[in-house]
């Protein structure tokens, strides 16, 4: 690593920290902008460079530190740490320095860090940002390129968005082009990128609102839909504390302390598992479709376990 970007990787580590130790909640793309680089880098500096340090991702994407940790409680500074991280990262060929290196900063960071908190990260599954394959697709959505893209049993010409997480696994968001839809594609399926040269202006504005209501990996443009609950008592404040999707509105407080709960979304795989969730204390109301095949999923159910 040259002196001067050497210099710039100790400044944007501290700087991130920094941010941190202050309270603010930055996400991948915001750090990003402010120091400069791609959203890689800083997946790198989160995942590699600061590794040792508690740092979590909350449900809304934002870093943080683990609830009970402060850099106070280190015995070095925010410059110091950093220097010492890359310092140490000079030495990789040295035998067992990744166990000399744990023993330094679990002594240095964890000794006095005891968290009361315990919270369940979302397993996500692995991307390897440094692959050719991820590079590619990111510099074909950086220039808004259209590529044909080879899948394990298929091929499309596509006009790629976004690479998006849902429930744990890595999509491609883009547009089909021969079924003028947007969807979402399982980035483990790709074998092959073809660039084509073509370009489009869909612009980013309308990709990031069209993402805020999306709320699973099958969604499709042009397929929504609304569902509307009767959410009981025993659990109406939970829906009244939080949105449990973007989309979810109170249509209506009735006088039982029930609510009447409205979602709008692009599948019923949307919705399914939070419905399911809160039985027997909440009830669809439309659409009727949706109704019918959640009661026969349940009569099915009991059917099973009676006969067992």
């Amino acid at each position: 690593m040259s002196n001067k970007n050497y210099d710039k990787t100790l400044s944007r580590l501290i700087g991130i920290l920094t941010k941190l130790s202050d309270g603010e909640m930055p996400t991948t793309k915001e750090l990003a902008e402010e120091f400069g680089v791609n959203v890689r880098t800083i997946q790198k500096d989160i995942k590699e460079r600061l590794y040792y340090y508690p740092i979590i991702k909350t449900s809304d994407h934002r870093y943080t530190f683990a609830y009970g940790f402060s850099l106070k409680q280190t015995d070095l500074t925010n410059d110091e740490m950093v220097f010492l991280h890359l310092a140490l990262s000079q030495f990789e060929d040295v035998d067992d320095i990744d166990k000399i290196k744990d023993n330094i900063y679990k002594k240095i960071i964890h000794k006095k860090f005891y968290s009361p908190y315990y919270i369940k990260q979302e397993d996500l599954e692995d991307l390897d940002v440094d692959s050719p394959l991820v590079s590619q697709l990111e510099a074909l959505i950086e220039n808004k390129e259209r590529a044909k893209i080879d899948f394990t049993n298929e091929s499309k010409e596509l006009e790629l968005y976004k690479i998006a997480a849902f429930d744990g696994f890595w999509y491609l968001f883009a547009k089909d082009m021969e079924a003028n839809k947007i969807k979402t594609f399982r980035l483990s399926d790709i074998k092959k990128v073809h660039p084509l040269g073509i370009y489009h202006k869909t612009s980013s504005d309308f990709i990031e609102r069209l993402l805020q209501n999306v709320h699973s990996a099958f969604f499709e443009e042009g397929n929504t839909f609304k569902v509307v609950v009767k959410v009981y008592p025993e659990i109406a404040h939970y829906f009244k504390k939080r949105d449990f999707l973007d989309s979810q509105e109170i249509q209506e407080e009735l006088g039982d302390g029930s609510l009447v709960v409205s979602f709008t979304v692009s599948h019923d795989e949307d919705i399914d598992n939070i419905i399911k969730s809160w039985l027997p204390h909440i009830e669809i109301l439309k659409p009727q479709r949706f109704r019918d095949k959640l009661h026969n999923e349940l009569k099915e159910y009991l059917k099973k376990v009676e006969t067992n």
